[in-house]
């Protein structure tokens, strides 16, 4: 990055933006909760999309009648970490249309900074990562370890990129696939662009008044064209 230059900052979710898994954080939280609490049949059927991890957990603990405490939630953080490689070489997952060639192309430019900012425990956004050959092209990981609620989660982020950066910064730019992905963009007066790879539809997204909206990132130059306009 050619010193002084003023930065624009990519922050990507990973599941549904970057990659899809075949049920591998619910079937790892659900062997967690057997392994580390003696729960036969855990009752993991909670939405995932859009959450962080650590309000995954509390709510889990609380669907499976445990106390959500402190270290309630650090044993099943930890076990849940310890599962995931594991769950991943088993299930698997696929990398979504274009995201090679978008990362490829964004991270060859200048003034330019890519970092992941995820629900995921950072310990898992990381075995995500590696295991599908995408860590190598983001700087560093935000993860959903110390919020429950998105917003907060970006905005400490935030707070990250301006530590980075300083009065540098040009501009955040969020991408993500979920309602609250594009909500949390707008509570750091980020640029927001969404993309229809996850859960939610087209509409669903738009209704949340996304900068920029895709059904998926196939058309790379169409999606670099978005991403870089002022």
């Amino acid at each position: 990055m050619p010193a002084g230059a003023d930065v624009r900052v990519f922050l990507f979710d990973i599941d549904g933006t970057l990659l899809t898994t075949k049920g591998v954080g619910n079937s790892a939280l659900s062997l967690a909760l057997k392994e580390e609490f003696g729960v036969l049949l855990p009752d993991c059927d909670v939405m995932f999309s859009g959450r962080t991890d650590r309000s995954l957990v509390i709510e889990l603990l609380q669907r499976n009648n445990l106390e959500p405490s402190d270290e309630h939630c650090n044993r099943l953080r930890d076990r849940y970490i310890s599962l995931m490689g594991g769950q991943l070489a088993r299930q698997g997952g696929i990398v979504l249309p274009g995201i090679r060639q978008l990362l490829t192309n964004l991270f060859r430019r200048d003034a330019l900074e890519l970092a992941v900012m995820t629900g995921n425990f950072p310990e898992t956004a990381t075995r995500k990562l590696e295991h599908f050959d995408l860590r190598q092209w983001f700087a560093w990981i935000a993860g959903g370890d110390a919020h429950v609620d998105r917003d907060d989660l970006a905005r400490r982020t935030a707070k990250i990129v301006a530590r980075r950066h300083g009065n540098r910064v040009k501009e955040m730019v969020v991408v993500g696939d979920t309602p609250a992905d594009i909500r949390c963009g707008h509570a750091i007066g980020a640029k927001t662009i969404a993309v229809a790879t996850g859960e939610f539809t087209i509409d669903q997204l738009a209704a949340e008044n996304p900068s920029q909206m895709f059904p998926d990132f196939s058309k790379t130059e169409e999606v670099l064209e978005a991403l870089m306009r002022d």
